[in-house]
Order: C-alpha cells, then structure tokens, then sequence
C-alpha cells in the first residue's frame, strides 16, 4: 500500500474516532444538560406551587371564618329584632350577645387580616416567578390579580370599624333604662346588615382568589409536563443523532481497517 494511501487512511481512522469521542461526550451532555434545564424548570414551578398550597390554605381558613361570622352576625341581628324592643328586660340577653361578639367576632376579623398577610406575600412570590417564566412563550401565563386581595384588606378595616360600633351601640341599648328608641334598634338592624354585607363581599372576593389560583395550578401542572416532555424529547433526538455519528464513523472505521488488511496481504 503506498505511504500516501495509508497515511490517509490512518488520518480517516483517526478522525472517526474522534468524531466517536465527541459523540458519546455529546450524549452525556445532552442527558447532563436535559437534567440542569429540568431542575431550574422544577424549582421555578415549585415556587409557585408553594405559593399555590400557601394562598389555598390561608383563603379557605379565611373563608371558613366568614362563614362563622356571617352566621353569628345574623343570630345577633335575629336577637336584637326579637328583645330590642324591650331592652331594660333583656338586658342580660343583650350584655351577653355584646360580650360574645366581643370574644368572637372582632378576633375573627383581626385573624382573617393576618391570616391574608402571608396570602398576599405568597401572591406576589407567585407573580415575580410568573414574570420570569414568561419570558418563555410557551410558559406565558397571567399572573393572579392582587386587585381583590385588596379591596378585602379595605374591606376587613370597614369592618374592624364596624364591629366596634355594633358592640358599642349593643351596650349602649343593654344598658339603656325606660322606653327605647326606635332609631337605636333599626340602627343596630343597619350595622348588621352591613357588617353581613361587607362579609358577603369579602367572601366573594377571596373565593375569587382561590378559584384564581387553583385555574392557575391546572394551567402549570399542563405546561410543567409539556415542558418536561419538550426536554426529554430534545435530549432523545440528541441521543439518536450522536448515535447515528457514532455507528456511521463505526462503520468508516471498519471500511478502512479492512482496505488496510487487503493492501496488507
């Protein structure tokens, strides 16, 4: 075999094997690169999860005190309607409504406020990792609104107020001696009826919110798996295009060697 022949032929040898070294390192890369890319995807979702699982829980908790008051709301109004009338008799009936109203309901406005803080913070958590995620179309998805959120925060102060005055104008009637005045019960019958009201609003708007959330995370979960077969499938295709280099310069090797033998013998 000439010197020449063989030289070239060493040289095609010696390149498919490099182009061999490099394939399978390219598959290792694809795997190792497929593993990275789903962590950081993983760990961005889980934020949100996390935030998911934070304002779920905190608005049910927060939802099931509303409920509770609502109801205590329209007993106190059911009680004031039937012995308003006839305060000074009842007195005790009314001293002990103010004083389960005081144990009660105002504690339960104050928790919902602070069982909302961490809800609020989770929201806006949620919101900045959305923000990051859309930079990725096919990830794009609308934040959940903190607009409600608010108007509860706003509609939890009204409240604050409005239960200080329930109780205030409740004491004034248990304590109130002779005939009672008309305009103090339907007073009372007003403040009531707004507190159920504003209550009713509130729960509107954190059912909202829950409701918001919980389409979010059907939304994530849908694109968090499209995601991780995108992944998977780009690292696949990879893995068979380096495989098909690495049988293809197989193959040149084998062509070579064997022209090599021929000219040998």
């Amino acid at each position: 075999m000439p010197i020449l022949e063989k030289t070239a032929r060493v040289a095609a040898i010696v390149l498919a094997a490099l182009f061999i070294a490099l394939s399978l390192c390219g598959i290792v890369g694809a795997w190792w690169i497929n593993r990275e890319a789903i962590d950081v995807a993983l760990k961005g979702f889980g934020v949100i999860e996390t935030g998911v699982v934070v304002v779920d829980a905190g608005v049910k908790r927060v939802d099931d005190l509303i409920t509770k008051s609502r109801t205590e709301v329209r007993q106190a109004a059911e009680t004031i309607d039937a012995v308003g009338e006839k305060a000074q008799a009842n007195s005790p009936v009314l001293k002990a409504l103010n004083g389960r109203l005081e144990t009660t309901l105002a504690p339960r406005v104050a928790q919902m406020q602070q069982m909302l803080g961490p809800v609020r913070d989770a929201l806006g958590r949620v919101g900045d990792t959305l923000g990051m995620l859309n930079s990725l179309p096919f990830l794009a998805d609308r934040a959940p609104r903190l607009a409600a959120l608010e108007d509860t925060f706003n509609r939890l102060e009204e409240l604050t107020a409005d239960t200080t005055q329930l109780r205030a104008t409740l004491q004034a009637l248990a304590e109130q001696k002779g005939s009672v005045a008309a305009e103090t019960v339907a007073a009372l019958k007003g403040i009531t009826q707004r507190i159920d009201t504003r209550l009713g609003e509130v729960q509107t708007n954190v059912q909202k919110v829950r409701a918001d959330v919980a389409a979010l995370q059907v939304r994530l979960d849908q694109r968090k798996s499209r995601l991780l077969f995108a992944f998977n499938l780009l690292a696949l295709l990879a893995t068979l295009m380096m495989a098909w280099i690495v049988y293809s310069q197989v193959v040149v090797i084998q062509h070579h060697r064997g022209r090599m033998r021929q000219s040998a013998a």
